[in-house]
């Protein structure tokens, strides 16, 4: 699913090659992508500038002129295309439609065509996702609502003392913990495998067990994991088979091949419901079977 990598990816090419644009016309064939939207259309999208595109958790907000804004949710299966007039192609988020085949794709759901030609194309086969149109300065409110933990990466990312404190209320085991929005926002799957890999720290193991000194490779590890992931665009996972470019993603979708630190096989076990990928040389099996 897109996770924070590809979102931010998605944000990254909206300011680069759709801000300074305007919307010529738009065009929405799945209804159902509206929800909750206190505009219940996107035509008003239509005659405005885009003049900024931001990031929150996993949601990409796109500001347009006359203080009206897009917030994005790409859920499990979404991916946005903008192919530029000259027909060079930027896309981030999920593998269907394939990158360099035709759009509009069957999954696509939504086509924006800017003044220059440029067309931005939003697909979903699982159609989980969703967009919803309001006024600018209701945004902060709207995200308010989702009551997201702090960012987990860039410059307002989570001190490593608040880190602490809110996996030290938790009994859970720290792959959920990680997982969950309101303890830290963006974290998705991929790359809590890759930060709990990366920090020697078994996913099972109790969050409130997690001691300061494991705590100072994870707090680093958090922040490599999703740099990494934002220098590839997402890291690229096929049919749940990861495909690494140098060394990435080191254990996530490789059950049955080596692990990069020690050479150990790589093993998928289940942890709050979530395939996980783990080595289990790196990553010692818990005491505390209480969080299994």
């Amino acid at each position: 699913m897109p996770e924070l990598p590809e979102v931010e990816t998605m944000r990254r090419i909206v300011e680069r090659h759709l801000v300074g644009r305007t919307v010529a016309s738009q065009q929405l064939t799945l209804p159902k992508l509206i929800r909750d939207s206190p505009i219940s259309s996107l035509d008003p999208i239509v005659g405005r500038a885009i003049s900024a595109a931001r990031r929150r958790a996993k949601i990409l907000i796109v500001d347009l002129s006359d203080e009206l804004s897009l917030l994005i949710h790409f859920k499990l299966a979404g991916q946005l295309a903008v192919v530029s007039p000259d027909g060079e192609r930027h896309v981030a988020g999920h593998p269907v439609p394939k990158p360099e085949g035709m759009y509009p794709h069957k999954s696509t759901h939504w086509t924006v065509t800017c003044n220059d030609g440029s067309i931005a194309y939003y697909s979903d086969i699982r159609q989980f996702g969703w967009i919803r149109l309001m006024a600018t300065g209701d945004v902060h409110a709207a995200l308010a609502a989702f009551a997201f933990g702090p960012e987990a990466v860039g410059e307002a990312r989570i001190s490593p003392e608040a880190l602490r404190d809110r996996l030290a209320r938790r009994t859970i085991p720290i792959k959920q913990a990680l997982l969950d929005q309101g303890v830290l926002a963006g974290l998705g799957n991929i790359y809590v495998d890759e930060a709990l890999h990366a920090a020697k720290i078994h996913p099972a193991r109790s969050a409130n067990s997690v001691n300061d000194v494991e705590l100072g490779l994870l707090y680093p590890a958090i922040s490599w994991a999703l740099e990494r992931g934002i220098e590839q665009g997402g890291a690229k996972i096929i049919h749940s088979r990861a495909y690494p470019r140098d060394g990435f993603p080191a254990v996530h979708a490789r059950a049955g091949e080596p692990c990069t630190h020690c050479g150990a096989t790589i093993i998928k076990l289940r942890v709050g419901n979530r395939g996980t990928y783990i080595c289990e040389s790196c990553q010692p099996t818990p005491l505390d079977r209480a969080a299994g």
